[in-house]
């Protein structure tokens, strides 16, 4: 569960940082964020499967751990 929010909390505070890097060069908020969002729109199938796939082999990770915890004693 760490794994997890160690990840959400990078990723959120890469966006955010982007976002004001975006502000920093004149950029409204509305603007900064619709740049930082439209990444997403413009990626192909393949890098789709490829974010899907590291997706779920971060849960798998997560998953794996959890249960070699739950195991020992």
């Amino acid at each position: 569960m760490k794994i997890l929010g160690v990840t959400a909390v990078l990723l959120i505070c890469l966006l955010v940082i982007s976002v004001f890097m975006d502000m920093l060069q004149g950029f409204s908020l509305g603007k900064a964020i619709y740049n930082n969002m439209s990444s997403f729109k413009m990626t192909s199938f393949a890098e789709w499967m490829m974010l899907l796939f590291f997706v779920l082999l971060l849960v798998r990770e997560i998953f794996v751990i959890y249960k070699s915890n739950k195991k020992s004693p």
